[in-house]
């Protein structure tokens, strides 16, 4: 991790992981996790793996003090399920399920075990900057050689309406493709379109009894990249959504996208932990992330989808 001002060789509209817990900020950018789709750092004093599928367009960032007491950190095993990457923790060779957190082949499979959910986010380097000018970042120096542009390993894939692999279980309610941002509370899980969020900005809707609230001020994130089979390309990396607990309070959009505003007309703060309102109230995040459509109902068919009256 370097400063941000030592951060040269990144563009302000290029896609960024960013997270934020107990006040460190670290941003990674996509055009190195496009290549290696794990990191596995410590933030705020917390064990981080950021778990990433290219091929199912998820970035999960996992607590590495998982349920059973034990920490774990991982890597790319290589092998798909459901054209999703199988990680494993170093520990035990286990292998996991990338996208639910769950160990799926090995020691720990079938003994309840789970990671819980870290906040994070796909924004622009420069609106990430903006936002945390203390921010640090991932280094372009990672001790490989690989061609570190935006979109040279799977830029392809990206403008590609269609999957790498083939998926057998699929809903034709949205394109494969189609970024949404996933919600799973109190085992309900939900999918919101992130070109809807983007429109609408802030979204209130409640989920397995719990009133919330998405924003997405910021809109979509586009990718201008140079693909090493398709030359240059251009494609959505999803866009920067937080969702909280709005507990009995409606929100609308502000001018500012730093901000919302309640329905008794008060500036609420946005965030990477909770929402803060004029009188020092607290909201607290809810953690999510963005994946395909096929991705998030490959292995959730019974979601609910923002949007459809209807499954």
């Amino acid at each position: 991790m370097i400063p941000a001002a030592e951060a040269d060789y990144l563009r302000d509209d290029e896609p960024i992981f960013g997270i934020s817990i107990n006040g460190d900020t670290r941003a990674y950018p996509l055009r190195i996790l496009d290549w290696h789709e794990m990191a596995n750092d410590v933030v705020g004093g917390v064990p981080l793996s950021l778990a990433y599928c290219t091929l199912c367009g998820a970035g999960v960032a996992y607590d590495g003090r998982a349920s059973n007491g034990e920490v774990y950190d991982f890597g790319s095993s290589g092998f798909l399920f459901r054209s999703n990457k199988l990680m494993y923790d170093r520990q035990t060779r286990t292998l996991w399920n990338q996208l639910t957190g769950e160990p799926v082949l090995g020691e720990l499979a079938g003994t309840g075990v789970k990671l819980s959910l870290l906040p994070v986010v796909v924004s622009t380097w420069g609106e990430w900057l903006a936002q945390h000018p203390d921010t640090l970042v991932l280094d372009l120096d990672t001790g490989y050689d690989r061609p570190y542009v935006p979109g040279a390993a799977y830029g392809h894939y990206f403008i590609d309406d269609d999957t790498m692999f083939p998926v057998w279980q699929r809903s034709s309610l949205l394109p494969a493709k189609d970024r949404i941002y996933a919600l799973q509370i109190d085992d309900i899980p939900k999918a919101y379109p992130v070109k809807l969020l983007a429109e609408e900005g802030v979204v209130n809707d409640t989920l397995g009894g719990t009133n919330i609230v998405l924003i997405a001020a910021r809109g979509e994130v586009t990718v201008k990249g140079e693909s090493q089979r398709a030359g240059e390309v251009l494609y959505s990396a999803g866009g920067e959504v937080r969702a909280y607990d709005r507990m009995d309070k409606t929100f609308f959009p502000a001018s500012d996208p730093d901000t919302i505003i309640d329905s008794e007309g008060r500036i609420w703060q946005i965030t990477e932990e909770a929402l803060i309102g004029p009188d020092g109230e607290s909201l607290p995040r809810i953690n999510g992330h963005l994946a395909y459509w096929f991705g998030w109902y490959s292995f959730f068919p019974q979601t609910l989808l923002y949007g459809e009256t209807t499954q």
